[in-house]
């Protein structure tokens, strides 16, 4: 009897080893598939032109990631203005690169005055309205010749806030998806 007993919780053992283990490797797939559908803006270069006292700076964006971003839109701390497109594709026969020129003039805010924080902010939806905003770190240096700042990004190292969606969730948006949506 003692024999049954232990041959019983072995084949359990492995039954739920197995178990476990294709499990895992279903939630890496969907995982993977809905990271996969996600876009990934990014500043790739960053010009500056000093004209006088004006700064030009032209970031180019481009979509680096394997899905689709909808509303994108570009804005900096103290700039009056922002840069927004509908769609950016990503690598492929519709893809793009956008250069925004932001002239900042001696009389933007960034340019005036010290601010606490300044970013460039770079957000854009995924294809179920997801939010993604990308932030660029900037600083603000005294220029010593004039009482105005310049302005250097740091586009190196972006911060990124994206959702944190469950894996039942995942499934649920992938699975009422068709495929070539």
């Amino acid at each position: 009897m003692d024999w049954w007993i232990l041959i019983g919780l072995l084949t359990l053992l492995v039954c739920v080893g197995i178990g476990i283990f294709m499990w895992r490797g279903f939630v890496a797939r969907i995982r993977d598939d809905f990271r996969a559908e996600q876009p990934e803006l990014h500043i790739t270069n960053l010009s500056t032109l000093n004209a006088g006292d004006v700064i030009t700076l032209k970031p180019e964006l481009e979509n680096i990631g394997e899905g689709v971003a909808y509303d994108c839109v570009l804005q900096l701390s103290g700039w009056e203005g922002n840069f927004s497109v509908t769609t950016m594709y990503p690598q492929g026969p519709r893809h793009q690169t956008h250069v925004i020129p932001i002239v900042l003039r001696p009389d933007a805010p960034i340019r005036m005055q010290s601010l606490s924080r300044c970013y460039v902010r770079v957000a854009c939806l995924d294809r179920w309205e997801h939010r993604y905003e990308y932030w660029y770190p900037v600083t603000q240096v005294a220029n010593q010749n004039t009482c105005l700042y310049n302005v250097h990004v740091d586009i190196s190292q972006p911060e990124l806030t994206e959702p944190h969606l469950s894996f039942w969730r995942m499934w649920m948006l992938l699975r009422k998806t068709p495929i070539d949506a």
